[in-house]
């Protein structure tokens, strides 16, 4: 169904000037919707003085950007996709008429689609694609594709407006776009073959990512290419694809990276790990796995680690068997909306919890703690489990000294707040109650608390915070301290742990633990 209206003040994408006309549309992402789009076009084009034929050039560049849209962003059972509608925008914005339009689909940019040579076009080559896009590029005056991630992508189509000037030949079209046009797309090499990621896979992984997960994945660089490509130059992110080609064109079927917040991390994550839908069961995963399994071997890093949802057994089961054992459990770790595509069976009100699953990646020393004695038995048998010996020393009643030093990182994506104690000070629980009550105002889901194990002072530290809510979590090596102690606060965050998936006695135990200290605090 469609939605055309015409408010007076001005629309939140790009606000054009109060008195500039404009209309929005929303339409279902299928062809039938072309001529409605059309007829608006057409209808703004002519309050502005564009003659008929002039209009009628419009249509048709209308016509061919939509069938563009529709092949490069949802051209996998679009009908299936829960965001299958096109936002449609024609404004006046002095000195052009624009149309733009709007898709949630997948991510794409113009180098997608196959180049179309006007010198040849009856050769075997040639597809529809890239006529519809070599059209789209000679009836407009300028144009332009906007990836913005979860956002959506925006085709924009400007014509200047007829006191400005008249309609540009077609030749002169081409020049003046924004893009002159799109690049051929080199072939694929020969299925399934695993290398590591280089510049021009950034799109196509963007793309991976969507097939898997719609948008709902946690870290939402990974649905643009440029803030992909800079994670890798900064050293946060290192990444292996599975390249194979397909009737589609996209050469990308799996990814697996190696990720940190900081490149001097001395842990870092093995995450990002996903198979497009239809080469899932295929051995895929167990290769991208041996692939970075290889790599970690000549790593500098003391540890990797995993957050394994919980929504399943099957990361447990498939990184338990290569030696990443759980040691905390962070509870409504992720939002409702993370979501599996072509995974059903999901749909689930409560946040997602996630096991934090580590493996050594070379010996560590021995390391003596500072342990309160109610944590002891959460703590201590995971930290065995992993082959790190902790070694508790007696307990001071020291005062804490001096002020609070907090390092916060807010992460928008998963609505979570990560807290690092870098001191505990005396004002250690004014410091947190503050910090809580704002959180709690801004309605942050869950709060992380950070604890080094070898400060004398986090005992008492502990002590201070468990009368304000906060839950222990368990073990988390090196992230940043060898020995860190993870704590949690969820506000207002329903859980059942029968919600909670384990493989083996450690995960069984861990959510016992975590849980019995949930009801507890939630007087259960």
């Amino acid at each position: 169904m469609a939605d055309c209206s015409m408010p007076t003040q001005t629309p939140t994408p790009q606000p054009p000037d109060p008195r500039h006309d404009w209309l929005r549309l929303s339409v279902p992402a299928h062809p039938r919707a072309i001529a409605i789009v059309q007829a608006l076009l057409s209808a703004q084009a002519s309050t502005q003085g564009f003659t008929p034929a002039q209009r009628m050039r419009m249509q048709t560049a209308a016509e061919e950007a939509l069938l563009t849209v529709l092949r490069c962003a949802h051209d996998d059972e679009p009908d299936a996709d829960a965001a299958s509608v096109l936002d449609i925008l024609v404004a006046v914005l002095p000195p052009v008429l624009q149309l733009r339009i709007t898709d949630h689909g997948l991510p794409y940019d113009l180098s997608l689609v196959p180049q179309y040579d006007p010198a040849q076009p009856d050769s075997a080559v040639q597809d529809d694609a890239g006529l519809s896009a070599f059209l789209m590029h000679q009836l407009v005056d300028r144009s332009r594709v906007l990836n913005l991630g979860a956002q959506g992508q925006h085709v924009e189509l400007e014509w200047w407006l007829p006191q400005q000037g008249a309609l540009t030949t077609p030749v002169a079209n081409h020049a003046a776009s924004d893009h002159a046009g799109p690049t051929p797309v080199e072939p694929a090499p020969a299925p399934t073959t695993l290398r590591p990621l280089e510049a021009g896979d950034a799109i196509h992984l963007a793309r991976l990512m969507y097939r898997s997960y719609g948008y709902s994945y946690v870290n939402p660089d990974m649905y643009i290419a440029e803030r992909i490509l800079a994670r890798g130059q900064d050293g946060r992110l290192t990444s292996w694809v599975a390249q194979a080609q397909d009737a589609a064109g996209a050469p990308i079927v799996g990814h697996i990276a190696l990720m940190k917040d900081h490149r001097d991390d001395p842990a870092l994550e093995v995450g990002a790990a996903v198979v497009a839908p239809d080469q899932r069961g295929g051995g895929l995963l167990g290769q991208l796995l041996q692939t970075v399994t290889q790599a970690l071997e000549q790593r500098p890093e003391a540890a990797a680690f995993v957050h394994a949802v919980t929504r399943h057994p099957y990361t447990q089961k498939t990184f338990g068997r290569l030696g990443y054992l759980p040691t905390a459990l962070l509870l409504a770790y992720t939002p409702a909306s993370l979501q599996f595509r072509s995974i059903p069976g999901q749909a689930s009100t409560q946040r997602g919890s996630v096991f934090y699953a580590c493996r050594l990646l070379r010996p560590a020393p021995p390391v003596d703690v500072h342990l309160p004695p109610d944590l002891a038995s959460l703590v201590l048998p995971r930290a065995a489990d992993i082959g790190m010996e902790l070694r508790p020393q007696p307990l001071r009643r020291d005062a804490l000294q001096g002020a609070t030093q907090l390092q916060v990182r807010v992460e928008p994506a998963l609505n979570a707040a990560f807290v690092v104690v870098r001191h505990a000070g005396a004002d250690l629980g004014e410091v947190l109650q503050r910090a809580l009550r704002q959180w709690c105002r801004q309605q942050v889901d869950a709060i992380y608390l950070s604890l080094d194990l070898c400060d004398p002072g986090t005992p008492a530290a502990w002590e201070c915070a468990a009368p304000l809510g906060f839950l222990p979590a368990g073990l988390t090596p090196y992230m940043p301290w060898p020995a860190t102690l993870a704590l949690q606060y969820l506000n207002n965050q329903w859980l059942q742990a029968d919600a909670i998936a384990t493989v083996g006695p450690a995960a069984q135990a861990l959510r016992d633990q975590v849980f019995a200290a949930y009801r507890q605090r939630e007087c259960l």
